[in-house]
């Protein structure tokens, strides 16, 4: 069985050039993409293709020049202009740049590369020519790849390699490639993967002879499925078919439009990628960065949920101002505040578990980019990244816990201070007591130790007196929680009359009020004593 083999680039560029030649080439996308085609429809018509002819011209493909040359000319008639066309004759050697076969397409240039494929095939004596004998495959690869890179400046490439897949380099041997020839064409195709962007295989497959173990087509499917992650088509087609090949050429017309708008699409679908990455701080707070700009394929953004792994003791309480929050054109916000992390108990958790944050592209038309990409991932929705740190769930953040439990430690310790201090605390100082008349009965009397004393009548402590008067000075001790230090306080007791100058029968003794004078007596118009308390706080 002959084998035609057309890679992806060559069914597309032949259908697009049937399209061209028959009414509106994108009806077929109206149909099926018709929201993208109406968005992209200048794009497409800029969108050109190069297709690659890498054509068998050895003895044994003679006999089916006059079913693939109409073929190949008709498709060549029906390019549009900005196509370009490279024309490659095979045998024992390849030549890339045959008789001018590399061009782009102009009104001019289409009618000379249809001319001068009338010489693609050997005529007469030019037959008997031992470069036309045999059929060296991997000469036509090697070919085929230095093109693609030449020409990477084209998102779709179309690859039509037409031959009967017997690799016979030398002595019209056929079998199979070497592991050297195995090894150079995966390193060639590699080479030139990033170069040839969208591409399709298809052969096309003629009546052979030979001995089919030799049969090359399944270990080059084998190697561009591999270094292209293409899938290669096959087509049988019985021997004299000039016209089923050109029915099938026609048949391929809306694939060809359909993978310019899938290269088109696949661009748009790269060119904005979304970069998200999120943060959990010690109190749990969720927050997000997210880069991302607007594109003509993508022009809103939308954050959707976010949430922990199901099983986790931790739950996500969301932030409702990004709950569905979009954006159009941008993010303007460098951080997005999503959410606060919470247990089911307070203080301190080990988190170990997996954060999930999801963002969406929303189109109206997301089936129809779905269809063009066939199964290619599309831009990044978000980040799902594990997280493993220690949280601290409270009602409070860890900062501002920290720093009241140390302000309680500093207080309680400040309590505990006052509450010793003023348990030491007694009154220390001298008492001065003198009739009106300036007889002095204590004088420069020293107290020391004492918590509470009475001058005067019922006195204690050996500050008794005949008189009709009392005078108590007692230790007063607040609340060690009020952190206030205890003082004394002077008041009459009893009978009689005890009073300062400005008239009070009471009164506080401290370190700012250290010297208090009084008069005595048994009523108020009765002064008999005057009375002088002098207190040393800070004495020892």
């Amino acid at each position: 069985m002959k084998r035609l083999l057309f890679f992806v680039s060559i069914v597309l560029s032949l259908a697009s050039a049937s399209a061209y030649a028959q009414g509106d080439p994108l009806s077929y996308l109206k149909k099926q993409c018709p929201q993208l085609t109406s968005m992209y429809q200048d794009d497409l018509v800029n969108c050109h293709a190069h297709y690659i002819m890498a054509v068998d011209v050895s003895l044994s493909m003679c006999k089916y020049e006059n079913d693939v040359l109409p073929a190949l000319r008709s498709f060549v008639k029906a390019l549009p202009v900005g196509d370009k066309v490279t024309l490659i004759p095979f045998a024992k050697t390849a030549n890339d740049n045959r008789m001018g076969f590399d061009v782009e397409i102009t009104d001019e240039t289409r009618s000379s590369l249809v001319d001068m494929m009338g010489s693609l095939y050997p005529k007469g004596a030019e037959r008997r020519n031992s470069e036309f004998y045999d059929t060296d495959i991997f000469e036509a690869q090697q070919s085929i790849v230095r093109s693609i890179q030449q020409n990477a400046q084209y998102e779709v490439n179309i690859v039509i390699f037409i031959t009967d897949m017997m690799h016979c380099p030398s002595n019209n041997i056929d079998r199979q490639f070497n592991k050297d020839e195995e090894s150079q064409m995966s390193t060639l195709l590699k080479a030139s993967s990033s170069a040839k962007h969208e591409a399709r295989l298809f052969a096309l497959e003629l009546p052979q002879s030979g001995r089919p173990e030799g049969y090359v087509l399944p270990k080059l499917a084998e190697l561009y499925s591999k270094e292209w992650g293409d899938k290669l088509e096959q087509v049988q087609v019985p021997q004299n078919s000039e016209a089923l090949i050109g029915q099938w050429f026609d048949k391929q017309k809306d694939r060809i439009m359909f993978t310019k708008l899938q290269s088109i699409i696949i661009k748009e679908n790269k060119a904005n990628p979304i970069v998200a990455h999120t943060t959990v701080d010690i109190d749990g707070n969720v927050t997000a960065e997210v880069k991302w700009s607007a594109g003509k394929l993508y022009p809103k953004i939308t954050l959707d949920t976010t949430y922990i792994a199901d099983g986790s003791s931790f739950f996500l309480k969301c932030n409702k101002d990004y709950v569905k929050y979009s954006a159009v054109g941008q993010i303007d916000e460098d951080k997005l505040e999503l959410g606060k992390i919470k247990n089911k108990s307070l203080f301190f958790h080990h988190l170990s578990d997996t954060l999930h944050f999801d963002v969406s592209l929303p189109v109206p038309y997301q089936d129809e980019i779905d269809k063009l990409l066939e199964g290619r991932p599309g831009p990044l929705a978000g980040a799902t990244e594990y997280k493993d740190r220690l949280i601290w769930t409270f009602f409070m953040p860890l900062w501002l816990t920290a720093a009241l439990a140390a302000l309680l430690l500093i207080y309680l310790f400040l309590v505990l201070k006052t509450a010793l201090g003023n348990a030491k605390v007694s009154f220390k100082g001298k008492l001065d007591v003198e009739t009106i008349d300036n007889e002095e009965i204590f004088s420069g009397k020293r107290i020391t130790g004492l918590k509470s004393f009475v001058v005067g009548r019922g006195g204690n402590n050996g500050f008794g007196l005949t008189a009709d008067w009392a005078l108590t000075v007692k230790k007063v001790t607040p609340v060690a929680l009020s952190l206030k230090k205890a003082y004394f306080k002077w008041e009459k007791t009893g009978t009689g009359y005890v009073s300062t100058r400005d008239r009070k029968i009471s009164g506080k003794i401290s370190p700012k009020n250290t010297l208090v004078k009084l008069s005595a007596g048994q009523n108020k118009g009765e002064i008999s004593h005057y009375i002088t308390l002098k207190y040393f706080p800070n004495s020892k």
